[in-house]
């Protein structure tokens, strides 16, 4: 009966998903621990992943929105590029977020600034820097990543300020929406509100705007990649720190799968996202 109830207790203790799952390599010096499910607000969907490894101290931190537009998506996915940059020294977050039809237009960019809110107040824990925080996004999750980086109502309504965003790394975002494309974006968007409002190139600068790391892929059937150099003219104009990168052999959805094999193949899509966010730490 004794080793019955201590095989419960076992079980009990370690059901799976774990809060925080610790993985060492067979060649690898430290931990990399996997946080999993860890609330930032009230909603079933307002939960986020940390990956660190156990050596980081006051270190860069990337948040990453997925993509999926506005309707799907999970963050478990993009995990795996969180090892590869724990072992560089970074951070990982990880996010889902509220989806359409159950909210609409602005719940996406008010649960990214509520993430972030949360890491500024507890991302010390993991050995994070809450005054170096990034936002990471692919597609529709980059739209709400730039949001809040160029908008800071998003920020300011949680006590915030732009001054929160290091900066911002958009991969394949829609900057603008083109007319043929509406009726994919109509009911997410409430008509009462202001067009410029939920688009990246319609808001208005500020000398505040956090440095932007734009990556496009050149066969990207879905949002033109011409969309990424006109917004990142728009920003250099304004006298913010801006580079587009256009990756050649990558469309709109190569870019981010791409992310899930970082751990198997040399990708210069990890170093690029690393050196930007080291040389503005």
């Amino acid at each position: 009966m004794q080793k019955f109830v201590s095989l419960l207790g076992f079980l009990f203790v370690f059901q799976l998903p774990y809060p925080c799952l610790a993985q060492k390599g067979l060649f690898e010096k430290s931990k990399i621990t996997e946080c999993v499910n860890l609330k930032y607000g009230k909603h079933e969907r307002q939960v986020l992943d940390v990956v660190y490894s156990e050596k980081l101290n006051a270190s860069p931190v990337i948040i990453f929105i997925h993509g999926g537009s506005w309707r799907w998506g999970q963050k478990d996915y993009h995990r795996t590029i969180g090892k590869q940059f724990a072992k560089k020294g970074i951070v990982f977050l990880t996010i889902n977020y509220r989806l359409y039809p159950n909210v609409r237009f602005p719940s996406f960019p008010e649960d990214v600034a509520l993430s972030v809110k949360w890491a500024r107040e507890k991302i010390n824990r993991f050995g994070g820097n809450p005054e170096k925080l990034f936002l990471m996004g692919h597609s529709a999750g980059a739209h709400s990543a730039s949001l809040v980086g160029l908008d800071d109502r998003y920020l300011k309504n949680l006590g915030g300020d732009l001054d929160w965003i290091s900066g911002v790394i958009p991969m394949a975002c829609p900057f603008y929406f083109e007319p043929h494309k509406e009726f994919l974006y109509r009911d997410l968007f409430p008509a009462s509100i202001d067009t410029d409002s939920f688009m990246p190139m319609g808001i208005e600068l500020s000398k505040q705007t956090p440095p932007f790391f734009i990556m496009h892929g050149f066969f990207d059937p879905i949002i033109r990649n011409e969309q990424a150099f006109q917004f990142a003219e728009k920003l250099k104009k304004n006298g913010s720190d801006a580079h587009v990168k256009l990756y050649k052999s990558h469309g709109h959805f190569s870019l981010v799968r791409r992310t899930t094999s970082w751990h198997i193949w040399p990708n210069p899509l990890l170093s690029d996202v690393t050196n930007f966010v080291m040389s503005k730490s």
